[in-house]
């Protein structure tokens, strides 16, 4: 979901894990739908616009800020580059209060011109970005508010288009979940390279990741996380919502934003766990491998269905129904079939 609010736009979600699919703006022109730029913006997205890289990310941490936490958040951002490659170009920007404040006046503004620096070179002829009084000082407000935000942006006016990784606050989050919150937004930079998919594949890609890589390193427990993302999934089945109500590849609908959480992220994770178990080798790294580049060729639909043996996505979703129904113990057997 995209939000233009005085010719920027924006990701307004906040307090959970989530993707800005798209975090420019401009100045003197409004960048709306039916725009020749916007609609290209678009494009891009739905192909996939990250590559391999050979660099490894490039932290900018506000001068003040624990350095232990940009160790945290790196962590786990390590750990899921391990395993799922070294994606990009990214920039991970870290800042938050420490001792009641954000940083020290200069320090605030050398992290806002860092941030501004490489978003200023866009290729768009007569793009114009106040980046040092939008974006850039919505973070340090958002900083000094006390917000809790980890999201991934995608620069696309750029050459090449790169992606930031945010992160507000991660103290408020505790010591095991500033890594988790690591490996699920890179999760999105490694999905990106890929043409779009639906808001519980992406989200809950990233989700079934955090929980699974983050296991291995005794960061959370697999199995405990999972059943939490079912007890949540299960309030939007009460309500008789399910993947096929959280499509969007772009906008959120208005109606959906109550069961964002619930059917994006928890459904979602169980869904990437459903696929994975309903594979021919039952094996994420054969998710990882075969599933992502196969949504170049087909499609993101006709990928889920082919790599579950379903007839189609319908076919898909009644069995995943069907499985919602099973008992708890039944469900939790599925995660017990999945290699890795």
């Amino acid at each position: 979901m995209i939000r233009f609010i005085d010719g920027y736009c924006w990701w307004p979600l906040r307090f959970v894990l989530l993707i800005s699919l798209l975090c420019i703006g401009c100045r003197g022109g409004f960048l709306g739908k039916g725009n020749p730029e916007f609609e290209d913006v678009q494009q891009k997205l739905l192909e996939g616009v990250f590559t391999p890289q050979d660099a490894p990310p490039e932290y900018i941490l506000l001068d003040g800020y624990p350095v232990e936490y940009q160790e945290a958040i790196g962590a786990g951002i390590d750990v899921a580059r391990k395993f799922l490659g070294n994606h990009g170009p990214v920039r991970v920007y870290i800042l938050g209060k420490s001792r009641g404040e954000v940083g020290t006046t200069d320090s605030r503004a050398a992290f806002v011109e860092q941030y501004c620096g490489p978003r200023n070179k866009s290729t768009i002829e007569g793009f114009d970005e106040d980046c040092l009084a939008g974006p850039g000082q919505r973070l340090i407000d958002a900083a000094i508010r006390g917000d809790q935000e980890a999201y991934l942006s995608i620069v696309i006016f750029t050459d090449p288009p790169y992606a930031e990784l945010v992160f507000i606050n991660s103290h408020e989050w505790g010591e095991q979940d500033m890594p988790l919150r690591g490996i699920h937004e890179y999760t999105h930079v490694f999905q990106h390279q890929y043409p779009s998919a639906p808001g519980w594949l992406t989200e809950g890609g990233a989700v079934f990741f955090e929980a699974w890589l983050g296991d291995q390193n005794q960061w959370v427990d697999f199995r405990g996380a999972m059943r939490r993302s079912m007890k949540n999934a299960l309030t939007a089945v009460a309500d008789e919502k399910g993947l096929s109500d959280m499509e969007y590849l772009l906008d959120l609908p208005q109606e959906m934003e109550a069961y964002h959480r619930n059917i994006a992220y928890d459904m979602g994770a169980w869904a990437v766990a459903f696929i994975i178990a309903n594979s021919s080798e039952k094996s994420i790294s054969e998710f990882r491998d075969r599933f992502y580049p196969s949504m170049r060729d087909e499609g993101w639909k006709e990928a889920v269905s082919r790599f579950t043996g379903s007839r189609d996505l319908g076919h898909f979703y009644s069995r995943f129904d069907e499985f919602l129904q099973q008992s708890s113990h039944q469900q939790m057997e599925l995660l017990d079939a999945i290699q890795p």
